[in-house]
């Protein structure tokens, strides 16, 4: 039997040069003004096929303006991308749609997702890497590393907030029908000291 390759189901972070990165964060702006102008969506830089799941991050003098991922690890990263910009400036309940003099000053932060595994005990967490997913059958959340570090959370406060998150009680994380994973998710930013 022939050597298989590893699918590519989630985007490496060494293949994001940060050239590449930065065009990325130009993209994404573009792709809003052109919402904006109800012109057709402006093409992207190249991606070279990668897949992965992604949240989109959008902030207006510090303060949250949108955030919307999609934990798809089998969609075409550019297409994520794309679709998490507008969905985060246009589609977030919390926020009305976008306008057009929110546009320059709006940081935009692009977070690519790892595949999320399982976590088997709290003390293997580390705050500050690692994101939580927790799946119920009554419900499911997510938060990002970052989540974490700005309320400084400990790993139990972690966990209980994701379930927060997932529409749960905070102690059904360690339901048994709950599944709690982890991922990483190295975000790159318009706004230098947004923490990546």
């Amino acid at each position: 039997m022939p050597d298989q390759q590893p699918e590519k189901d989630q985007p490496i972070e060494s293949e994001l040069s940060e050239d590449l990165k930065q065009r990325i964060l130009l993209w994404a702006r573009a792709i809003l003004e052109k919402k904006l102008n109800h012109e057709p969506p402006p093409q992207g830089p190249d991606l070279a096929g990668l897949r992965g799941g992604v949240f989109v991050t959008l902030k207006l003098d510090g303060n949250l303006r949108g955030c919307i991922g999609r934990f798809d690890f089998t969609a075409l990263l550019s297409d994520s991308i794309r679709d998490m910009v507008l969905a985060a400036a246009f589609n977030d309940y919390r926020f009305h749609p976008l306008t057009k003099d929110e546009l320059a000053d709006l940081d935009i932060t692009i977070s690519v997702l790892t595949k999320p595994r399982p976590l088997n005990s709290l003390d293997d967490l580390v705050i500050g890497r690692d994101g939580l997913y927790l799946t119920h059958p009554m419900g499911s959340g997510v938060l990002l590393p970052v989540v974490a570090v700005e309320h400084g959370f400990s790993p139990l406060e972690f966990a209980r907030c994701t379930a927060i998150k997932a529409g749960l009680m905070p102690e059904d994380w360690n339901d048994p029908k709950a599944k709690l994973m982890v991922f990483t998710a190295p975000a790159f930013s318009t706004d230098p000291q947004e923490v990546v």
